[in-house]
């Protein structure tokens, strides 16, 4: 078992019990105020002297300084582009500036001009300069030169000379709403929380006058301001942006006014932390790319209310933000990249649990410290870590918690497999209610793709496709984005299982879904139903190798709602129903299909367009379809176990070994001679 596999353990709290307003407060004292506190500045010089990852991090910070400080000051003075649209149309590789003019695909060399790639290196400009004042400000801060100040000083001043000149523009281009530097105000809010956090840590260098500083007020920082709030986001994460971007400055000018509104206004923290998450914590959009961005803008905004302060972090639900991804980490510490999420591991996001640590002291984040680093962790982390505790709980199964995610694990194997059940409440929510995806032999076996940036085409046109995930397409049609129901869930020695049926994806039909894990062998029944004729397709995307493919023949799955972008599309022809997909070495995982489903093979695109996946497909016609398959992951020789299977009727009945699953209007599940008992969790409701 990985080291690491604790974190599951990890109890998320309860939502609830947010305050409805807070006392404001504005730091009176002098700069810096916001992230730092001048009192903390001789701890943090210390730090950056004594602790050997401080002092590389310090080494990073004076050599990047150094450059921006002897670097021509380049700044456009126009607004720059979404980044979304920098990507390879052909393959989704991302794009290189070899000129402001010229964009190269790192993957095939493509080559791409004029509007929006050579906008969007513009907002790539702008992020190198904006970004820099923070690295500037952190250098100053460790190594007062006077180059680093003057160079702050210029950019700043260089921004607040035109910014408020620059026409607002979206995405697309469209006037009068947007961002002025960037296409989002979302883009800009974080900026201006990096630029907050450099400004005041450099505020009181001997370069600066009144008169810049009532400059950078009046050009830049309150025009930003401005701009932001005049494009309200509600429950989104462009509003958790939008409160820490204009909270941070309200701090930095010490405008209460500007932090009532973040923290206490319409739309603000306190609004967010009681609409925007569920109740265990994780953040409402159902993906942890999201999730992590999410908390991103909180911490801002939380550091900085603290040194005013105000204790956000005292909120119950604010440290189940903490705790939430650790219940959905797969056992190599990745997270399956779920709706317009990316296949990342939660060690990258260490920083995050640096700082709650510091701000907790639980012990279920220690495992993820190790390696330490990060701008994060010098400013808000410990000086040192106690050990990581030596007697680690086991990862566990879950389900509930609001966010619709069932993961049922097996650590003696490091088997992880999820059925997304999900609300269905966000934007970001792609269209595969119960798809499922699982985890064997140190890698996604069943696979999700991910996403694409949202400016290129593939993005909607495949993996935005119910074809591209694990689940039942019906007609040839994607589909509605829409939530499902928990119906049973039960885990105990060796086992866990979770039913879930979604009755609104298409008009007339209902899908419902059992899975079972035990040990190295999963159960799968997919029952439909619909009120008219229908063709039911239940696609399998795997990664790994079909061994002894059958004999099949050409054939078209459809031409539209990403079938089209499916390859080498084939339909088998001897009737098999068994077939061995190569993992690992010699290991495999061994599919045994039941009942009489037409049965394709085709290739479809893997996670970031990076490679091909093949596909198994079954499709079955008519106003039922049971879809029943055992997965069986196997080590090298080993043999797969008999299996048996019932359909037909109002039940599904399949025998592995020495249990049973039964599916019907009721789920049972017997092994050996005891009976499962298999409770279905309230799940909470939703907020809206």
């Amino acid at each position: 078992m990985g080291p690491l596999i604790v974190l599951c353990a990890a109890l998320a709290a309860a939502a609830g019990d947010v305050p409805p307003s807070l006392e404001i407060r504005v730091p009176e004292g002098p700069h810096p105020r916001v992230y730092v506190t001048a009192d903390e500045l001789p701890a943090l010089r210390a730090r950056a002297e004594t602790q050997p990852w401080a002092s590389e991090l310090k080494r990073g910070l004076l050599n990047e300084a150094a450059a921006l400080a002897a670097e021509p000051l380049d700044i456009p003075r126009e607004g720059g582009q979404w980044t979304h649209w920098y990507s390879c149309k052909k393959d989704g590789g991302p794009l290189k500036a070899e000129s402001p003019t010229r964009h190269v695909c790192q993957t095939c060399g493509e080559a791409y001009s004029g509007p929006p790639y050579d906008q969007v290196y513009v907002t790539h400009r702008h992020g190198h300069w904006l970004r820099g004042v923070e690295t500037l400000g952190l250098a100053h801060t460790l190594d007062p030169r006077p180059e680093f100040a003057e160079r702050l000083r210029a950019i700043l001043l260089e921004y607040a000379s035109f910014y408020e000149t620059l026409p607002l523009h979206d995405v697309n281009n469209a006037p009068d709403k947007g961002g002025r530097l960037l296409s989002q105000t979302l883009d800009e809010s974080v900026l201006l929380c990096q630029v907050v956090l450099g400004y005041d840590l450099a505020y009181n260098a001997p370069c600066f006058s009144p008169e810049d500083h009532a400059a950078i007020r009046d050009g830049l920082i309150l025009p930003m301001v401005k701009t932001i709030q005049a494009n309200p986001r509600a429950i989104s994460n462009w509003q958790s942006w939008h409160n820490a971007a204009v909270g941070c400055a309200g701090l930095l000018l010490g405008d209460a006014e500007l932090v009532d509104w973040a923290v206490n206004g319409r739309n603000g923290f306190l609004y967010q932390m009681n609409k925007s998450l569920f109740p265990g914590g994780m953040w409402y959009e159902e993906c942890p790319s999201y999730h992590f961005y999410a908390l991103s803008a909180h911490v801002y905004l939380l550091e900085a209310a603290a040194r005013a302060g105000m204790d956000l972090y005292a909120i119950p639900v604010v440290k189940g933000m903490f705790d939430a991804p650790l219940r959905q980490v797969l056992p190599d510490l990745t997270f399956v990249p779920f709706h317009d999420s990316d296949r990342m591991s939660i060690l990258s996001q260490r920083q995050y649990y640096e700082i709650a640590f510091a701000r907790y002291g639980d012990p279920a984040y220690l495992p993820l410290l190790g390696e330490r680093g990060g701008v994060w962790t010098f400013l808000w982390g410990r000086d040192t870590l106690p050990p990581a505790p030596e007697t680690k709980e086991p990862a566990v199964s879950s389900a509930g918690e609001g966010e619709g995610l069932a993961v049922m694990r097996d650590t003696a194997n490091e088997t992880a497999l999820y059925l997304d059940y999900g609300p269905g409440r966000s934007g970001h929510v792609q269209p595969a209610k119960l798809n499922m995806v699982l985890y064997a032999h140190g890698d996604l076996r069943f696979a999700d793709p991910g996403r694409l940036p949202y400016g290129n085409p593939m993005h909607k046109q495949w993996f935005c496709q119910t074809v591209a995930h694990n689940t039942v397409i019906v007609n040839g049609e994607t589909q509605k984005k829409t939530h499902g129901t928990l119906k049973a869930f039960a885990s105990g020695d060796g086992y866990a299982l979770c039913r879930a049926v979604c009755d609104t994806a298409y008009k007339g039909v209902t899908l419902d879904r059992t899975l079972l894990l035990r040990g190295n062998t999963v159960v799968d029944v997919f029952r439909c139903s619909s009120a008219e004729e229908a063709v039911f397709d239940l696609p399998l995307h795997f990664v790994g190798t079909l061994k002894d493919e059958p004999a099949t023949e050409p054939a078209v799955l459809g031409d539209q709602d990403g079938y089209q972008h499916l390859q080498r599309s084939r339909r088998c022809t001897d009737g098999t129903q068994e077939f061995m997909i190569a993992t690992e070495g010699e290991r495999g995982i061994h599919v045994r299909l039941f009942g009489d489903p037409e049965v394709y093979l085709a290739e479809g695109h893997g996670e970031g367009m990076k490679t091909l996946w093949p596909m198994l497909l079954q499709r079955a016609k008519g106003r039922n379809a049971c879809f029943a398959a055992v997965y069986q992951i196997l080590d090298a020789g080993a043999a797969p176990a008999p299996a048996r299977v019932k359909t037909g009727g109002k039940a599904t009945i399949i025998e592995t070994g020495d249990s049973r699953l039964t599916v019907s209007e009721t789920t049972t599940l017997k092994i050996g001679d005891g009976n499962i008992p298999l409770p279905c969790p309230e799940p909470p409701p939703a907020k809206e």
